[in-house]
């Protein structure tokens, strides 16, 4: 594959957000002699060095481009270059800037970061009273209307770009500066102190960009979609299960280990291309299937991708590559979320689970246990559990008016469903890495010797983001313990795998630690369901949890911004509180039940509460600038 052509450069830094300036060219001297006759001859060659000097100067300032076509940039600190274009025989021109990589020196100090936004790098112009664009002539200080005559961008994420709309008064022309590392550095974006810049290596360190041109097709060839890819379900040691938003076929996931770099430039094109290249979700690890597990109607696409690196980092985007009505193909990303792989196997990732369809987490597992007979294990112990609340539930009568009517929002499937989550959530905790050297607690309780197991479980005072069980009779899953292993799972052991001391102690999950679930699970049943049930749980008086049903046994949601929340989340609701993040953060176990309250604070007469892609692009506004802003 031919490489991109590497353009020119010149040495035009900006000053300030505003101003630029060019370097002052360096003086000449010329040897001092009182022999003319030596001297003209001197004078005429330098002179006429300095004329073809200038001429190459020229030259290397300008380069011609093409559309459509891939442009590698090589800048250092500072500097600016000059592209030339000629004018499209058909418009919208996209013309797009990534930032691929930043100087080394930078990129190897681990008391620098990127800042996310940087100040206008492309700069467009299509008139010839403005041949060369830069932060003078920028549109939004001149008041020239933006995609007439001109347009900048500022890079976002590592990704600018520029849409011109219709031919100008002359030639396209664009100028691409780089950063300047000094006042990147003293202005505090980077988190450096000034006494840290000395330290920031050559200045002939390059920033490298890549610029991309085309023309002519009903949408930009490359659409960063500026929402979140997906919700993040939950991982095990080697596997993570990803829900999308929508469905579709043509859904890529990409994921790769993260760097200090995967949020500054988790736009931008090469930097995504780049990690196409290490991406562990191929298509034969990763499992596509649609679920309706979430909030909202429709089915989603969901990944359950394996054979991911233990205890590592990573950041996920989702490509979608989309066929336009006029045949042209358009490269959508959307913006990753981040998740790290637990480091122990004393944790199972498990979904798709007849009896507790919204379970997508991972629970407590024996080492060797199949995940099918895992799930076969849960089934078997809820299914009796949830037989019996429907059968109380249906000695009342659900289905008669006006007898039936207990609330004017739910009803008895609601309460049915709600019940169900809450006996899930309970059930089957949430499972993460204990910290390591954690000792096993296999000392048997005298309650339990009693016959009194209840008698062994504590509370915590407070609510709490964490538990941890490192003594089986004390946790929700007491027959993983290496004291009841052997007879709940029999075939686990033989003859030639006693359930010896060793065996059984490698074989439990403990010590594991839980996330409990989070206090709506709770609340939702007693929201939803008649009051003659009883179902009660407990109240939060400013200090502690008080009453009800398992007391502080929960987790609490808590604030989230709308710029970090994962995707699928309901839009409009006055509600911020959540029960993650798109870091990878769990406060507690939700199946859910945060998207639901949150709905409850919906303006009622929004007429779509659940989040959704934008509708197909059409040509314009210009891109640089969010839909809807003044253009």
């Amino acid at each position: 594959m031919q490489k991109p052509p590497v353009v020119a450069k010149t040495n035009e830094r900006i000053a300030g957000p505003y101003l630029y300036r060019r370097r002052p060219p360096r003086s000449t001297r010329f040897p001092l002699t009182s022999n003319w006759s030596q001297l003209l001859p001197s004078r005429f060659l330098l002179l006429l060095g300095l004329v073809c000097g200038l001429v190459g100067l020229a030259q290397a300032q300008t380069s011609n481009l093409t559309s459509p076509s891939t442009t590698t940039v090589r800048l250092q600190s500072g500097e600016s270059t000059l592209l030339n274009l000629a004018a499209p025989s058909t418009f919208p021109l996209y013309i797009s800037l990534s930032l691929c990589s930043i100087p080394a020196s930078l990129a190897g100090n681990d008391s620098f970061l990127l800042p996310a936004d940087i100040a206008k790098p492309l700069y467009v112009s299509n008139s010839s009273s403005d041949p060369r664009p830069g932060p003078s002539s920028d549109p939004d200080s001149t008041g020239v209307p933006r995609g007439a005559k001109g347009d900048s961008s500022t890079l976002q994420f590592g990704y600018s770009n520029v849409t011109l709309l219709a031919a100008g008064e002359g030639n396209v022309t664009i100028q691409v500066y780089a950063p300047d590392v000094t006042n990147l550095l003293v202005g505090g974006d980077g988190r450096w102190s000034p006494s840290t810049v000395t330290a920031s290596g050559p200045a002939s360190e390059s920033w490298v960009f890549e610029l991309d041109i085309s023309n002519g097709t009903q949408a930009a060839p490359y659409l960063a979609m500026s929402t979140i890819s997906y919700r993040l379900e939950d991982t095990d040691a080697s596997s993570v299960l990803l829900t999308a938003t929508n469905q579709s076929e043509a859904y890529t996931p990409v994921i790769s280990s993260a760097t200090s770099l995967s949020y500054s430039l988790s736009r931008s094109r090469c930097y995504l291309r780049s990690m196409m290249a290490q991406n562990a979700a191929t298509p034969a690890n990763t499992q596509q299937s649609l679920t309706t597990r979430g909030y909202g109607p429709g089915q989603r696409t969901q990944m359950f991708v394996q054979g991911v690196r233990r205890n590592t980092t990573f950041t996920a985007w989702l490509v979608e590559n989309v066929t336009m009505s006029d045949g042209s193909v358009q490269e959508r990303m959307w913006d990753p979320v981040w998740f790290q792989t637990k480091s122990s196997s004393s944790c199972r990732l498990v979904y798709n689970m007849p009896a507790c369809p919204s379970v997508a987490y991972a629970v407590p597992a024996p080492r060797s246990l199949g995940t099918d007979r895992l799930l076969s294990f849960f089934n078997d112990t809820i299914s009796p559990y949830l037989a019996n609340f429907t059968r109380t539930l249906t000695t009342f009568p659900c289905d008669r008016q006006p007898e039936g009517l207990f609330s004017v929002v739910s009803t008895c499937s609601d309460c049915a469903d709600a019940y169900r989550d809450y006996v899930c959530a309970v059930t089957m905790p949430r499972c993460v890495d204990a910290t390591s050297g954690t000792p096993l607690n296999t000392t048997v309780p005298q309650a339990v010797i009693s016959g009194d197991v209840l008698a062994s479980w504590t509370l915590p005072a407070t609510y709490q983001t964490r538990l941890l069980r490192d003594e089986p009779f004390a946790s929700r899953t007491p027959l993983f313990g290496p004291a009841n292993l052997s007879n709940t799972f029999p075939f686990l052991f033989n003859a030639s795998y006693p359930a010896s001391e060793a065996n059984l102690a490698r074989e439990t999950p403990f010590p594991y630690v839980e996330v409990p679930p989070c206090l709506d699970v709770c609340y939702l049943v007693q929201a939803r369901c008649p009051f003659f049930l009883g179902f009660v749980c407990p109240k939060f008086d400013g200090s502690s949890p008080q009453g009800g049903t398992g007391a502080a046994a929960w987790g609490q949601t808590q604030d989230v911004s709308s710029t970090t929340r994962m995707a699928n989340d309901v839009y409009g609701s006055a509600l911020q509180k959540r029960a993650g993040d798109r870091w990878g953060t769990v406060y507690c176990n939700s199946l859910g039940s945060d998207l639901t309250m949150a709905v409850q604070f919906v303006d009622p007469f929004q007429q779509w509460p659940y989040e959704k892609p934008p509708p197909e692009v059409q040509p314009g506004p210009p891109l640089g600038r969010p839909p809807g802003s003044d253009q």
